[in-house]
């Protein structure tokens, strides 16, 4: 038989690694969006080799 503290501290521990798996996912969908922004800034620059 599991007591309230030891109910308490499961709950803590999956709270915990989903708050970790929100985080990573966060900073993939973060990194993902400053290289589409950077990809669309390269694009819309003007070339050096473009002819003007």
């Amino acid at each position: 038989m599991t007591n309230r503290l030891a109910t308490i501290a499961t709950r803590q521990r999956s709270t915990r690694l989903r708050d970790a798996m929100f985080a990573a996912f966060v900073a993939l969908a973060t990194f993902v969006a400053v290289s589409s922004v950077a990809d669309a800034a390269q694009a819309a620059a003007p070339s050096a080799t473009a002819p003007r």
